[in-house]
């Protein structure tokens, strides 16, 4: 259990507020969309809507008869993709959380994340790897038999390159498979986010078109 402190109450001499409450623990936190290019933790795509998340150290002015909270220095603040945010909001006490991409702690702002490599070159390299143990134990079955050798060894060599072809490469391919349904499934939230964006912002500019009248048509609505 944590130490328990009260918080301070200050008087101030201002127009608005009588009196400022601090504590250690008083602190904000707030939620934003952004647009602009960026590259993000544990995303292979190139976003250009994302969303922040900051909290912030807090006081509590009081004055006329209200409560006011002031945000004051920033803690932290990160970033998170809309499939991110998405888990973020939907996925409590599930593993140890969702990535996001560190923006600013204290004040001090985090080096950007250079272009991620395809993900598709990862596993052709992990799929070699794979099949070059197959390879190397037929190339050494092929000497075996090319000397007229055979017996219990070339058939565990045998078995070796049926056992890395059959099982670990099909590993590989089924986690490749794997990564290749999340990828689909993110970037159709990622779609449908932007997309939900753009109809809220158009009708939010046609709320606030002004209201023109057509031809024939008087302040009373009636045609000529």
């Amino acid at each position: 259990m944590r130490n328990e402190q009260e918080p301070t109450i200050e008087k101030v001499d201002s127009p608005v507020s009588e009196t400022v409450e601090r504590h250690p623990a008083y602190a904000q936190i707030g939620a934003s969309r952004v647009n602009g290019q960026t590259h993000l933790y544990g995303s292979d795509f190139v976003h250009h809507n994302f969303v922040t998340i900051a909290i912030h150290a807090s006081e509590l002015r009081r004055g006329l008869s209200n409560d006011w909270p002031f945000a004051l220095e920033e803690y932290i603040e990160v970033a998170l993709s809309e499939a991110q945010w998405a888990t973020f909001v939907s996925s409590m006490n599930v593993g140890t959380g969702v990535q996001c991409t560190l923006l600013a702690l204290r004040g001090q702002h985090a080096p950007g994340i250079a272009r991620p490599k395809p993900k598709g070159d990862q596993f052709k390299q992990e799929m070699a790897g794979t099949l070059g143990d197959a390879q190397e134990a037929l190339q050494r079955l092929r000497g075996r038999i090319i000397a007229g050798k055979g017996g219990k060894e070339s058939l565990a060599l045998l078995d070796l390159a049926l056992r890395e072809i059959r099982s670990n490469a099909q590993f590989v391919a089924d986690q490749f498979g794997e990564h290749m349904e999340h990828t689909v499934e993110r970037a159709k939230i990622e779609v449908n986010a932007y997309a939900q964006h753009v109809v809220t912002r158009l009708g939010l500019k046609a709320a606030q078109a002004p209201l023109t009248l057509g031809e024939g048509q008087d302040t009373s609505g009636r045609e000529d």
